[in-house]
Order: C-alpha cells, then sequence, then structure tokens
C-alpha cells in the first residue's frame, strides 16, 4: 500500500544546506521513496523554550520533503527507527530538548491518516498547524494534502 509521506527536515549547526540534501539522498534510499517532491529552504528563528541558553538561538534552514512509500514495507514506526538512526549516521548529537542540530528530521503526515503511538509516534506531527516553517513548506508542495489534514 503506498501512501504520500512529507518530512520536514531542519538544520542550525554546520553546513545546514548540506546537512538537508544529504538526509534527502538518505532518506530516498533507506525507504525506498520515489516521486519526490522537495519545498524550497527557508531560514527562520529557532524555537527556543524559555531560559533556553542565548547561544542556541542560531537560525534554522527548514524545507518539507514529500515522496511515495510502501506503507506495507515500512510501517510508520519503522520510518521513526530508520529517520532517527539517519540522524545519527549524518552527526546529529543530541544537546537538549530544543537545542541546536545538525539535522532534524520530523514525520508530518502521511496522506491524511491519523496515527497515534502514544509518546512514540503521532501522525500528522502534534504542532502542524503551530509551527509556520511546517505550513509554508508544506503548502508548497502538498497543499491538497495539508487541506484534508486541516478538518
Amino acid at each position: 500500500m503506498f501512501q504520500r509521506i512529507i518530512f520536514c527536515l531542519g538544520s542550525n549547526i554546520g553546513n545546514r544546506q548540506s546537512y538537508l540534501n544529504q538526509a534527502i539522498k538518505l532518506l530516498q534510499i533507506a525507504l525506498e521513496l520515489t516521486d519526490l517532491k522537495q519545498s524550497s529552504t527557508l531560514e527562520n528563528k529557532a524555537l527556543l523554550l524559555p531560559n533556553s541558553p542565548p547561544e542556541w538561538d542560531i537560525d534554522f534552514y527548514n524545507l518539507a520533503l514529500s515522496a511515495q512509500i510502501n506503507l506495507e514495507k515500512f510501517p510508520p514506526l519503522e520510518i521513526l527507527r530508520i529517520t532517527q538512526k539517519l540522524e545519527i549516521d549524518l552527526g546529529k548529537i543530541y544537546r537538549g530538548k530544543w537545542a541546536p542540530r545538525e539535522i532534524d528530521i520530523d514525520i508530518v503526515a502521511i496522506a491524511d491518516l491519523k496515527i497515534d503511538h502514544g509518546a512514540a509516534l503521532k501522525i500528522p506531527h502534534p504542532e502542524l498547524f503551530n509551527r509556520d516553517f511546517f505550513l509554508k513548506t508544506i503548502a508548497e508542495i502538498e497543499p491538497e494534502i495539508l487541506k484534508k489534514l486541516k478538518v
């Protein structure tokens, strides 16, 4: 069963565009993605928790990527496992919640499916309609899916 999946990627450490480009290539290979669509890259202020260190205030590059994925071969929790492994393979170091990061790969939507695996994974992403960079980049490549998710 093939469905349209949407990822949002972000980077605010090092060569941000290079991290995004590498992540797209690795996602395509690891998840056997086809029919890729990529948004333009936006530069955005970092989302920070209250009392975050000032040195965490580094602008992000963000983009959205959509593709066809085989959900029978790659169920949602397996997609999550693979994306987390790719982040580590690309050099992501955990520095704390909302800390700067080399790469961040969020699974934002899979078609208009509603998936709830508790704290591990919720689709659509719980912050989808609260983050401007999600909305802008997704609207650029998948406006119809975005409209269906608003319902």
